[in-house]
This record gives C-alpha cells, sequence and structure tokens, in this order.
C-alpha cells in the first residue's frame, strides 16, 4: 500500500522507547481527542524544556494516531523517546500524572516501555492499513 510502507521504514528509524493508549470520558469526538492529543504533547514539552519549548523549538520527539473503537469512541496511541534525564520508569510516571492531572476528560491511560518496537509500529498504524489511506494529514 502507497505510504503504509514509508510510514513503518520512518518510525523504525526513530529512537521511541515508550509507547501509550490513552482514552478519554465517554461520547468524546474525534476532535475532541486532536485538542486532547496536542494539550497533552504541550504540557509535556513544557514541563521537559520550560521556556525553550517555545523560545527555542525544543520539543520531545513524539508520534500519535487516533484511532476508533467498536463502540464509537476514539482513543489516542503514542510512541515517544525518552527525554535525557529520566529513566523509563519515571519518564511513564511523569506522562500518566500530565494525562491524568493536565487534560480535561482524560479517561484511562496505559503507557509501557516498548518491548517490540516492529509489533509496536504495526500496531500504531494498523488503522491506517485497514482503512487504505494512501495519504497522512499531519
Amino acid at each position: 500500500m502507497k505510504g503504509y510502507n514509508e510510514l513503518i521504514d520512518w518510525q523504525t528509524k526513530k529512537n521511541h522507547q515508550v509507547f501509550g493508549t490513552l482514552t478519554m470520558r465517554r461520547f468524546a469526538s474525534y476532535d475532541d481527542l486532536i485538542k486532547a492529543n496536542k494539550h497533552f504533547i504541550n504540557c509535556l514539552n513544557r514541563h521537559l524544556f520550560g521556556n525553550n519549548f517555545k523560545r527555542k523549538n525544543q520539543k520531545l520527539d513524539t508520534f500519535s494516531t487516533i484511532q476508533p473503537m467498536a463502540n464509537g469512541d476514539y482513543h489516542i496511541h503514542f510512541t515517544s523517546a525518552l527525554p535525557d534525564n529520566y529513566n523509563t520508569n519515571d519518564f511513564i510516571q511523569l506522562l500518566t500524572q500530565i494525562w491524568r492531572n493536565n487534560v480535561n476528560g482524560s479517561g484511562i491511560s496505559l503507557i509501557k516501555q516498548i518491548n517490540n518496537k516492529e509489533a509496536t509500529i504495526k500496531y500504531l498504524l494498523h488503522d491506517y492499513y485497514k482503512m487504505g489511506n494512501d495519504t497522512l494529514a499531519l
């Protein structure tokens, strides 16, 4: 499929070490998830880089997808690189804390270390493959 293999290659080159699934409370729209994901990543970058996040455009390398569930709700899958001065467990605790305390309407979060990179990437992009998309809106 056009685009899918390129996405897999692009993700494989990244040094992402953490994978997460984030949900919202019931009946959150697709637009609500887009806003929540953006706010979550911005809060994370502000915590890690302070003013340099905006002033010097310092950001953590992350990748997110929003996928539908069987009940009509949506959820977020994301991968992230490990920031300097953090071990995996401390970073997972930070991500969980930011999701629960900074994002309005946040629901369950399941965040863990990536053990099998290829399987994680394929799971992250499985809706892209199933829907037959050949473009990606960034």
